[in-house]
């Protein structure tokens, strides 16, 4: 089975087309600029832009699923007259690609940036709060910024090429990603001033390694059907004995919502049971396990 995966220049998508490898599949990389090495002695490497219909109808050609990462990461690496095009356009050009070729599973990154709060880009209007927790697929956008729309507007494409074609289509709403492969003080800097700040995010996070595994399990088990996915660590990105106090002090709106039934000690502030549910997944990597002796020592 050949699994194209687009976007593996990148740390996310370099480690989904390890995933799929180290798994048995064969993988064939879609990218404008070169991945790792290793990637390119392993995979089959094609240089496509996500915008060219006709040379993502050639890079498709041959393949069986498709786990699609490539975009603009973030509203401060495009503005809104550049994001559009590659996050929008190019996902649906990347589907009708995958419809004219006859293929059934498509896994796709979404984002928690969908909801409007992560980034913040409301210019004084006043901070953006959740209408409720836990967090779930069924909260309302109140996105202000052009990337949280595209992944509205991808998500919605994904359904409709779900309802037209039977492909089964897997949105992957991540949080945060990090690396613990690599040392990342600022991750650490986080943890430790986790109290002192109201996460615009909910102090969530997801490592890479299980970014990865999700879009693997995607592909293997999804078979029929439209579904979006909060892919998040079953952890607080925060060095607090009950995260629960958090929200108690940064936003005391939601302080009524904590006693409602919801396992707040396992999960944190995000529903990530329908990925258990669905897929099996539950996040493996927490920051717990890769703090260092000689990080604790800055702690004290």
């Amino acid at each position: 089975m050949k699994i194209l995966v687009t976007g593996a220049s990148g740390k996310v998508g370099e480690a989904v087309a390890h995933e799929f490898l180290d798994a048995g599949y064969e993988v064939r990389i879609l990218d404008i600029t070169p991945p790792e090495a290793e990637l390119q002695k392993r995979c089959e490497v094609v240089y496509c832009d996500l915008q060219d219909r006709i040379g993502l109808l050639r890079v498709v050609d041959g393949c069986d699923a498709v786990a699609h990462l490539a975009a603009i990461p973030n509203p401060m690496h495009g503005s809104d007259l550049t994001l559009f095009g590659p996050n929008v356009l190019g996902t649906q050009y990347l589907l009708a690609a995958a419809e004219a070729f006859g293929i059934k599973k498509f896994a796709l990154a979404s984002s928690v940036s969908i909801y409007g709060f992560p980034f913040q880009l409301n210019h004084g209007e006043g901070k953006l709060i959740p209408n409720y927790l836990p967090m779930d697929i069924n909260h309302p956008f109140i996105s202000q910024d052009v990337y949280a729309l595209s992944k509205e507007c991808n998500e919605a494409t994904a359904a409709m090429y779900t309802r037209r074609t039977g492909m089964a289509t897997t949105c992957l709403r991540l949080t945060m990603v990090v690396n613990f492969a690599r040392r990342q003080r600022w991750v650490l800097h986080q943890i430790q001033q986790a109290a002192n700040w109201g996460s615009s995010d909910l102090w969530a996070y997801v490592e890479r390694r299980d970014v990865a595994s999700a879009f693997r399990l995607a592909i293997e088990k999804v078979e029929s059907g439209h579904h979006r996915l909060l892919i998040t660590a079953q952890d607080l990105l925060a060095d607090v004995e009950d995260g629960r106090e958090l929200i108690r002090k940064h936003y005391p709106k939601l302080e009524s919502f904590l006693d409602n039934g919801f396992d707040y000690d396992k999960y944190g502030f995000w529903d990530s049971r329908p990925a258990k549910e669905l897929l099996g997944w539950e996040s493996k990597y927490h920051w717990r396990d890769y703090v260092t002796a000689e990080d604790e020592s800055t702690k004290k």
